[in-house]
């Protein structure tokens, strides 16, 4: 077995609601949100933002939405522009792996504290006109949506995840009754979570302006970070000696989304797409979106806006700085497998990981499969040897959401959130990912 040891602990998490394709959220980029939610994990953590030393976010559509995201998060959110940023794009696994990529640095000694998460507007993903830039010389163009060709079309056998993963369902033999059964679950418990508050350890309400678009409504704007030159840099190096001019000096007021005062807004408190009436008697009469097939828009996820953001740092950091760790990141597996099958590959990343640790699947106190459909959770549970029903307990993406980019951290914070409301344990977040990959990492809360 494997020493479970790691360096890196997380200080901090949150996570905006999920909105419906064009929802409450709607008006708001990608970037805006990730923002939100990374000012929030920043607050929650309570570090000076310039203790940040690197941001890592994961999107998946990023057409149209501007060089390098990840560094409009940082701007966005007031650390300095000596912070440095990267975004990943692991489809469904792009926020799992800003997180596992900011371990990875951790761990390494690069970074004492990198701040990591996961965005998607969904809603403000744009049209592509192909060729266009060679011009059309006769006839008709095509305008290609971008959430689908980027975010949910299988480029390797042409069909969208939602008609491969009927397929596969129909393969693996699992029924159109429980796949909805697990459904209504979901929207139960995330139902009946809500109702009690139990997403206040993860959820921070955003308030969205109603005629400023774009921006977000806060009592005061958010912390700004100090410039930071690096430590190794001595005096006879000059190259850091420069002032921009008047016409590059950054503007933060006027760049942030975030604005105080007497501004209307609507508040954002849930996730929009969850069902208090759901029912297995509703969910029966959806038509399935294949022929012959068993998914449905009840027992699959919806197109959704959102993000979330995690604060991780070395743990002796963590110690020296007097920041509570609320968990460690222990480790990371992932797999690759063929591309349609990304029910399996959930539980074989899940699987490769405990065997790294020498750990069965019952050592294990929270499971958090992310619901790509309703199939690949129960598709997992059951490779695992796990009762489907203790997987998810506060429901899942079929309820909440899935904004592609961001479900990957948010799964991470549930299960910190879990663990810590049990007291401590272990918890395994895993999730597949578009191209047939699979990716789970193992937390330890003491």
């Amino acid at each position: 077995m494997e020493s479970m040891q790691s360096s890196t602990v997380v200080l901090g998490h949150a996570r905006t609601p999920f909105g419906k394709l064009g929802g409450a959220l709607s008006p708001l980029p990608a970037t805006s949100l990730g923002a939100a939610a990374l000012v929030g994990a920043l607050e929650r953590a309570g570090l000076d933002p310039s203790e940040i030393e690197h941001v890592i976010f994961g999107e998946v559509l990023q057409a149209g939405v501007g060089q390098n995201p990840a560094r409009q998060v940082l701007y966005k959110s007031g650390l300095a522009k000596t912070v440095t940023a990267e975004t990943v794009n692991k489809v469904c696994a792009s926020g799992m792996l800003a997180a596992v990529n900011a371990m990875r640095l951790i761990n390494s000694g690069a970074n004492r504290v990198v701040a990591a998460g996961g965005m998607e507007s969904m809603s403000n993903a744009p049209y592509l006109l192909k060729e266009a830039r060679s011009g059309y010389r006769f006839g008709d163009g095509t305008l290609v949506d971008a959430m689908i060709h980027d975010g949910l079309w299988d480029c390797y056998f042409g069909m969208t995840m939602a008609t491969q993963g009927s397929k596969v369902a129909n393969e693996l033999g699992l029924t159109r009754e429980a796949q909805d059964a697990f459904a209504y679950e979901s929207h139960h418990r995330a139902h009946a979570t809500a109702q009690a508050g139990g997403y206040a350890d993860e959820l921070i309400p955003v308030k969205v302006a109603t005629k400023a678009r774009g921006r977000i409504v806060r009592d005061a704007l958010p912390a700004r970070g100090r410039e930071r030159i690096p430590a190794t840099i001595g005096a006879p190096m000059n190259a850091f000696d420069h002032q921009p001019s008047a016409e590059f000096t950054f503007d933060f007021e006027k760049y942030t989304p975030f604005v105080t005062g007497d501004v209307p807004f609507t508040a954002v408190e849930r996730d929009e797409a969850v069902r208090a009436d759901a029912s297995l008697e509703s969910m029966a009469k959806l038509k399935p979106l294949e022929r012959d097939g068993t998914i449905t828009a009840g027992n699959a996820p919806g197109v959704n806006d959102g993000a979330a953001a995690l604060v991780l740092a070395h743990a002796d950091y963590a110690r020296e700085h007097g920041h509570a760790a609320l968990a460690t990141l222990v480790d990371h597996a992932t797999v690759a497998w063929d591309a349609p099958y990304i029910a399996l590959t959930p539980a074989m990343a899940a699987q490769a990981l405990l065997a790294k640790h020498g750990m069965r699947a019952s050592e294990i106190n929270v499971w958090e499969i992310n619901e790509a459909f309703a199939s690949v959770a129960l598709t997992s549970a059951n490779r695992l040897g796990i009762d489907p029903t203790a997987i998810n307990l506060r429901g899942g993406a079929i309820a909440m959401g899935h904004p592609i980019g961001a479900s990957g951290a948010r799964i991470l914070g549930t299960v910190i959130a879990q663990l810590r409301k049990r007291g401590g344990g272990l918890g395994i977040a895993a999730i597949c990912s578009g191209g047939g990959q699979g990716d789970a990492v193992l937390v330890r809360v003491d």
